[in-house]
């Protein structure tokens, strides 16, 4: 066994594996020396468990099954006219071993990937947002939304406009931290191709829509709920605790709906509201 170790949003990840893991583009920031761990994940190499046991449910490269107190996650890749299934991640009490059926080596965002960081993570009070995050005046100014909205663009107008450093072009992760939503990078970048693995308090969310002119709303309620929910990462044995976190996330977090122009225009309005400049 090798192990490897990686850092997301403040937690260990262990992974102990029969095969190296060989590195990713843009997951250097993410590693860490060993010692403890908060999540220890081990990694075999075979034939995949027989599906069995109750489908929870089945999504594009996904299929979950319950049986006996394990839950058993299967991923695939599309070969050319069917896909198959090349891992399967088995939790039981917590613990997480993946298994995987691939003779072409592992790699780190292969690994993510089989995995589903983002569900282990949740497990963990820990959600990844589609956002793009940079670090404004020591604050985490977020723009999340549907794909093409602009995070990428409103982020470079920030970094442009005042030097604030782009943590991540396409994803965030948010934990509270001391009853404080903070935002973290992740190794999860889109074409951005920009990860940090910097964090900072959260000033505000924002959720983008492109419009004529400058229109921005304080939201509140079930509409900054269901646009909060509707960019998260989890997996659908997950709703209780994304519903509590999202809540939270409502409870004590400025959101903001900003239909907005792709350029500088939309940076002086969205501060002169954050920053009262």
């Amino acid at each position: 066994m090798v192990s490897k170790y990686y850092s997301l949003a403040g937690l260990i990840l262990r992974v102990d594996s029969e095969t190296p893991i060989e590195n990713s583009d843009r997951f250097e920031e993410f590693y860490a020396p060993q010692g403890s761990a908060d999540i220890t994940v081990t990694v075999v190499n075979g034939k995949l468990p027989q599906k069995s046991g109750e489908p929870l449910y089945k999504s594009l490269g996904r299929e979950t099954y319950s049986e006996n107190g394990c839950i058993k996650l299967y991923s695939s890749y599309y070969r050319p006219d069917y896909w198959t299934d090349y891992a399967c991640r088995e939790t039981v009490d917590g613990r997480v071993t993946l298994c995987i059926d691939y003779e072409q080596g592992l790699w780190d965002s292969m690994l993510f990937n089989a995995l589903n960081i983002p569900g282990i993570l949740a497990q963990k009070g820990v959600f990844l947002l589609h956002s793009s995050f940079v670090i404004h005046n020591g604050e985490a100014l977020i723009f999340s939304g549907e794909k093409g909205a602009g995070k990428s663009t409103q982020a470079a107008l920030w970094n442009s406009r005042f030097g604030d450093v782009i943590v991540n072009g396409d994803r965030s992760l948010l934990k509270f931290e001391n009853s404080v939503l903070t935002a973290y990078g992740t190794p999860y970048c889109g074409s951005s191709r920009i990860a940090l693995n910097k964090n900072a308090p959260v000033r505000a969310i924002v959720m983008l829509d492109k419009g004529d002119e400058n229109i921005i709303e304080k939201l509140s309620g079930i509409e900054a709920f269901g646009k909060i929910s509707a960019q998260l990462s989890y997996e659908k044995n997950q709703t209780g605790i994304l519903s509590d976190f999202v809540s939270r996330i409502c409870g004590q977090t400025d959101i903001y709906n900003m239909k907005c122009l792709p350029d500088i225009s939309a940076v002086t309005a969205l501060e002169e509201i954050l920053w009262q400049v």
